[in-house]
């Protein structure tokens, strides 16, 4: 376990190492944008080059804490010119974020652009045009806006900038309610812009198509065979889903919802720890750790719990106390996968393709977290395939999912493959042996009395060592097993392997080889030795009641058993009982 741990931080370590690098490498991109045109007094246009259909907005900005001043009173506010970089934080809940700029034609005919963002999360964006001493609404787009005053249609906030040949012109940009910690603003044409905002909508309704089919698979496909495969796994996918159909506007966009951030991002984090609780949960459940394995069991539990805290964090305030639900969505899935290293040693078939499923799931979580916090630089870009590699957000989100998704069917596929196998051999023997009973009977006659002839040398000569010492302690320790839940209907074979500690199938082999018997027959036997035990000493006085107490639930299903078994019927066995504690003999 030791050497896994030892792996494990060796990967975190390296995690944290390329994290730095990134950042180090962002820094390095800032310094070099600073030299590549980001400079005070350059006026926005686009040059009429295919390399140059979009590029960054030289912008000033102002804050305005209150989130009340109107454009009037803008104008005689002090901007501070974003000298380098395209990103700008953004505003709190309850502030709005201010860019001024100024937009130039030098083409000899009018120009149609658009001001946009990275980002696709806005309460209200409303662009102002300065016209003497008033400001003009041009344009106005987000979330909170009716469909019937949005400027665009598109998933993307899109402002349209109609300038005519040789105009220079003024504009206010007024930003509120965002979820991303940072706004890239840009400019581009309206070409670009429909390239950009359809592939990303493709590209999102193919994931959330995929994670819909996921959870109809498992409701329809793994519900059928063990309810507590698929419970977890779909309130995961559910929760995945909800929040991507959220984040990415299609609740705006197909159902006319407008929610503002305030509710929207609670909501999101919300979804966001539920799939934290339910990774967790299904992981568990997978990796098969039991109540034996308490320090295994310590870990889920506290993984649990840190879930739960750190969502209600985040529900709370997702502005400030967000960040323990971005180490718990990280951190989570890393422990998990030390976890499945450490099933993987101990032989676990399903542990392989768990462990692969939480590398994708944290390596893409990385990715995502990282540029959620630091986004890249967007300087320019000719073509919508440039803008969807600038997004890592995205594509570190997708390559968590659906590399978790696909790696995860395998080893739930896995598990319930060997369930399928153990419950067919199951009934298989159920329909040999009733076909045994109906059609062999004489083959089962001698069968039970070869049976109670090696329960006879077992109980009368006890110091033939008939068995080998370890398979007679290990059958020793099923008979008490048994006889310890001997009035528990529901202990069967499941339960008796639970608790040797043993697989089904290797107690199976073992009771073939040792007496003959299956494990079903090994169980239903030592219940019908205790019966005959209850019977013989008088214990109960009706059939039922001993039934009842050697752990069968049906009164005719026992004597039908008793009757093969000891070639009479209970009652007959009771009666004789009964006669000789009347009659007792007098020696």
């Amino acid at each position: 376990m030791k050497s896994y741990l030892q792996r494990g931080a060796v990967f975190f370590a390296a995690l944290l190492f390329l994290s730095v690098s990134a950042l180090q490498s962002r820094a390095e991109g800032e310094s070099n944008t600073c030299v590549s045109g980001q400079i005070a007094g350059i006026d926005n246009t686009l040059l009429e080059k295919s390399e140059n259909q979009l590029r960054a907005l030289n912008v000033e900005y102002f804050l305005d804490d209150t989130g009340m001043l109107e454009s009037d009173a803008i104008f005689l506010r002090e901007f501070t010119h974003k000298s380098c970089g395209s990103v700008i934080q953004a505003p709190l809940p309850g502030q709005a974020l201010w860019l001024r700029f100024t937009a130039q034609n030098e083409h000899d005919k009018a120009k149609a652009w658009i001001v946009t963002f990275a980002e696709i999360i806005f309460d209200e964006v409303v662009l102002y045009e300065q016209r003497q001493d008033e400001g003009i609404i041009i344009a106005q787009d987000g979330r909170t806006i009716p469909s019937s005053q949005r400027a665009s249609r598109t998933i993307k906030p899109a402002l349209p900038l109609a300038m005519g040949s040789g105009e220079t012109r003024t504009f206010y940009l007024r930003i509120a309610g965002t979820v991303e910690p940072t706004i890239t603003p840009v400019i581009t044409t309206p070409g670009l812009l429909t390239d950009w905002s359809t592939s990303a909508m493709v590209i999102n309704a193919l994931f959330l198509s995929y994670v819909l089919s996921i959870i109809i698979f498992s409701l329809i496909i793994f519900r059928q065979i063990e309810v507590r495969f698929y419970k977890y796994y779909t309130l995961y996918l559910a929760s995945q889903f909800i929040f991507s159909f959220l984040y990415d506007g299609w609740a705006h966009h197909l159902l006319g919802v407008e929610l503002p951030v305030t509710i929207l991002s609670p909501v999101m984090f919300f979804f966001t720890g539920v799939g934290v609780f339910a990774n967790v949960q299904y992981c568990r459940i997978l990796l098969e750790v039991d109540a034996r394995q308490r320090r295994l069991k310590v870990l889920f539990a506290l993984l649990t719990v840190a879930a739960l805290i750190t969502t209600s964090l985040a529900v709370l305030d997702p502005w400030t106390l967000a960040l323990p639900l971005h180490l718990s969505y990280i951190l989570s899935p890393f422990i998990l996968l030390i976890v499945s290293l450490i099933k993987i040693r101990e032989g676990l078939p399903q542990a392989r393709p768990i462990a692969l499923s939480l590398l994708f799931y944290v390596c893409g979580l990385v990715i995502a977290v990282y540029y959620f916090i630091f986004p890249p630089e967007i300087v320019r870009a000719a073509h919508a395939y440039e803008l969807i590699l600038l997004n890592p957000i995205g594509w570190g989100y997708y390559l968590a999912i659906v590399g978790e998704t696909t790696f995860m069917l395998i080893a739930i596929s896995v598990m319930v493959k060997a369930l399928q196998q153990q419950k067919q051999a199951a009934i298989l023997e159920a329909d040999t042996l009733r076909s045994d009973v109906t059609e062999h009977a004489e083959a089962l006659e001698n069968t039970n009395a070869r049976i109670g002839a090696l329960e006879t040398i077992l109980t009368e000569d006890s110091d033939k060592n008939l068995l080998p010492p370890s398979e007679k302690r290990f059958v020793d320790r099923a008979t008490d097993c048994v006889l310890a839940h001997v009035s528990d209907e529901n202990f069967g074979v499941k339960e008796l392997a639970t608790a040797l500690a043993t697989s089904e199938r290797t107690l199976g082999r073992r009771m073939k080889k040792s007496l003959g018997l299956t494990s079903a027959a090994f169980v239903r036997s030592v219940r019908l030795g205790f019966a005959r035990d209850l019977i013989l000493m008088r214990q109960h006085n009706t059939i039922a009641e001993v039934a009842h107490a050697a752990g069968f639930s049906s009164t005719s299903h026992f004597s039908k058993m008793y009757r093969q078994e000891f070639n009479e019927t209970p009652g007959e066995a009771l009666k004789v009982a009964t006669s000789n504690a009347s009659n007792p003999v007098t020696p």
